[in-house]
């Protein structure tokens, strides 16, 4: 019997995250500050689907957003939630949680260089992604997002934003130094806002921010 053997991870500038796979849904509400249940509620209520999509989710780490996504679409086989992930640790984690679901996906790819063709997604959301990548792939992969976006399609994007108070600072600032990743103090800067703009969005509207240091943006193409 051949094995099922776990896809290979993919050469990016951007951060991946294979060697937290197995430890990060323990890890991620402990760096969220409990909220991210809350941030997938509101990105999935922005989205407004009606049950006969296709979504895609962007950095969707272990499947948790993806999989919630798939189970509010109708199951039909005209509508399918993929979630793309450059770490192939995040993607094998995702794909044991999906057994059960016929219209969810995952695949091994690259955020600014996606695997599909142009129109060809109704929604897309990414949280928690761009803080990973710096900013010109940031641009590029906005850039791929719009690309594959259908006309008047929606997308949602939660990330670290400019911090707005001083215990935002304290929590955007920390990760920085905890982590040492210049890209997350560009988002601190206002990058991600500034990409956002330039991407070519019909509408790009801040939507509502949290904790001091986290917005949640909505854009239609």
């Amino acid at each position: 019997m051949p094995v099922d053997r776990p896809p290979a991870s993919l050469k990016t500038r951007g951060r991946t995250l294979d060697h937290a796979a197995s430890v990060y849904d323990m890890l991620a509400p402990i760096m969220t500050l409990g909220l991210e249940g809350r941030y997938r509620r509101r990105a999935i209520e922005l989205l407004q689907l009606g049950g006969h999509e296709r979504v895609l989710d962007i950095g969707c780490g272990t499947g948790i957003l993806t999989r919630q996504l798939a189970m509010v679409l109708d199951g039909s086989r005209c509508d399918q939630a993929v979630g793309i992930d450059a770490a192939a640790k995040m993607i094998a984690v995702a794909r044991r949680k999906a057994t059960d679901l016929a219209n969810l996906r995952f695949e091994t790819a690259l955020a600014e260089k996606l695997p599909y063709a142009d129109d060809s997604f109704d929604a897309v959301v990414s949280t928690f992604f761009y803080h990973h990548i710096d900013r010109d792939l940031k641009a590029l992969s906005l850039a791929e997002l719009r690309r594959v976006l259908k006309p008047g399609g929606r997308a949602v994007i939660v990330d670290v934003d400019t911090p707005s108070s001083l215990f935002g600072k304290l929590c955007a600032w920390s990760g920085y130094w905890l982590f040492r990743q210049e890209e997350i103090r560009e988002n601190i800067q206002g990058q991600l806002r500034d990409a956002l703009t330039c991407a070519g969005f019909s509408q790009v509207q801040k939507v509502s921010h949290h904790a001091g240091h986290i917005s949640i943006f909505y854009l239609e193409n």
